[in-house]
């Protein structure tokens, strides 16, 4: 019998492409049986009048085939945690179609300080293409019926809990990107040991680096005007296009300002984080308290305030 499922639902922006790119790879004992394109369209995308579990249970089945002993099949995909841009929308929805497609498996969620992730989440808005301050962003929904950001999306206490009570409290791992910032090594051998995996032996050297790092966020109000002459996923029609989503002004602009001599004049400005650290003052503590208790002491969450 293979060894059971492992699925990493997200967060977003809590270093789920290192772990994509650089944990969850044969040498450390995984193998990845499905991409964000499998994901988003057997379990994400459907319709609820025309999603298929067994659709999506024969797309796992695939991913299953030839799989090695002591290999832990593997599906991560941030997207099933709810998009960030849109409040988080579908995330218990995403939840209870796992269950129904694989109903033993182990699931990860990783997270991360929220004065912390609202910057990084509203500079990856930026990075796709998004137009609004940052003001506007973390105001979220501006008109009845339509998404935007909504802060209880990280509440993650919620989510947490929806997985215990679907999957079981033993089979969900929360994996904090302080702890990997502080251990990585620990970390790591914390979660292997919970995907019970036979094949991990140690972090390799080339998984021992950061990911894809954002440009600072002192560029922000340049990316952001940047972005109104570039076609992307969040602006497909502006007046003026003078790049692609990969390109562009957008690319010039953060190029720019991470190099001398802006990068040492303006290193310190992180106004983003200033905004998010006023705007919501005291608005998780609540949450953070309910989750440090669905964890107990084994999850150091003193940076969660």
């Amino acid at each position: 019998m293979p060894a059971r499922l492992l699925i990493h639902v997200g967060y977003h922006k809590t270093a789920t492409s290192w772990m994509q790119q650089l944990l969850f790879t044969p040498e450390h004992g995984f193998r990845q049986i499905a991409g964000h394109r499998e994901v988003f369209d057997h379990i994400v995308a459907p319709h609820g009048l025309r999603f298929d579990a067994a659709a999506a249970r024969a797309m796992v089945g695939r991913g299953l085939d030839g799989l090695g002993h002591g290999a832990v099949p593997e599906i991560s995909s941030e997207i099933l945690s709810g998009h960030p841009f849109f409040g988080g929308i579908g995330s218990d929805i995403y939840a209870e179609r796992l269950k129904s497609i694989a109903p033993d498996a182990r699931i990860l969620i990783s997270i991360r300080a929220q004065r912390r992730i609202l910057p990084s989440v509203y500079m990856q808005y930026l990075s796709r293409g998004g137009t609004m301050g940052w003001k506007q962003f973390f105001a979220g929904e501006t008109d009845i019926g339509y998404a935007a950001f909504r802060p209880e999306h990280f509440e993650y206490d919620r989510l947490v809990a929806l997985y215990r009570a679907l999957f079981g409290a033993v089979n969900v791992h929360v994996l904090t990107q302080e702890s990997l910032k502080a251990d990585m090594a620990s970390a790591v051998a914390g979660l292997a040991a919970f995907a019970g995996t036979t094949d991990y032996g140690g972090l390799s050297p080339a998984a021992r680096r950061v990911y894809a790092p954002s440009y600072p966020e002192y560029a922000a109000p340049f990316l952001r005007r940047a972005n109104h002459f570039r076609k992307s996923v969040l602006n497909p029609n502006p007046v003026l296009t003078l790049g692609g989503s990969a390109g562009g002004p957008y690319r010039l602009a953060g190029g720019v300002l991470r190099r001398f001599p802006f990068a040492p004049l303006l290193a310190g400005r992180r106004p983003v984080s200033a905004y998010v650290a006023d705007r919501f003052a005291g608005y998780f503590d609540a949450s953070n308290a309910r989750l440090g208790a669905l964890l107990g002491g084994g999850t150091d969450l003193s940076d969660y305030r």
